[in-house]
């Protein structure tokens, strides 16, 4: 008797389970490449918005100037600038820096008005800097007293500057609890500091 050349069914069945398998683990492997990619991308994407939102409040900070209303423990007050880019011919403004109901870090400003008003005041424009914020902190350093040393404070003076302001965002986590990568804290010193 003479067999035929040619593959059997159980040969065949063994050959396309064994495929069955690598195109099952390939895909596994692309699907969690993607999924490690997907995750990368987002910790950097969030990382470099840290850092933008970092430098956008160090440089509001650093450029105030006197005579804006006393700081709180949960918003700060600056008379400061903005860049050409984004102001125009307003580049001196009166900001404020808090959380809002939505948990968002914002900057509400609008164009600074020295003196007496001649025209009714500008409707203040609203940016959001950051999103998943529930609470900021702030801390100013300066003297209680004019020759005191100088000691964090939870209220900042009115009118001047205080030596260094620090700005602490508590994020939020799943279930609304603090989340498990806190931003770091924010220390900058405004050039014109005069509380003394």
């Amino acid at each position: 008797m003479r067999r035929e050349a040619g593959f059997t069914l159980l040969e065949m069945m063994v050959a396309l389970v064994v495929l069955g398998l690598l195109l099952v683990g390939l895909a596994q492997g692309i699907g969690f490449g993607l999924g490690t990619y997907a995750r990368q991308s987002a910790v950097l994407a969030q990382a470099g918005r840290q850092v933008a939102v970092d430098r956008a409040l160090r440089r509001l900070i650093t450029q105030a100037r006197p005579g804006q209303a006393a700081g709180s423990a949960h918003a700060l007050h600056l008379i400061t600038t903005l860049p050409d880019a984004v102001a125009g011919h307003d580049r001196w403004i009166d900001a404020t820096i808090a959380v809002d109901r939505q948990h968002d870090l914002v900057l509400t400003w609008s164009p600074h008005r020295a003196g007496v008003a001649l025209r009714p005041a500008a409707t203040p424009q609203v940016e959001r800097l950051a999103r998943g914020v529930r609470r900021l902190d702030v801390g100013y350093w300066w003297p209680r007293t004019v020759f005191g040393a100088p000691v964090w404070q939870t209220r900042g003076p009115a009118g001047g500057l205080p030596r260094l302001i620090r700005l602490r965002l508590v994020g939020i986590g799943p279930h609304h609890r603090p989340a498990q990568a806190p931003w770091p804290d924010l220390i900058a010193a405004p050039a014109l500091a005069t509380a003394h």
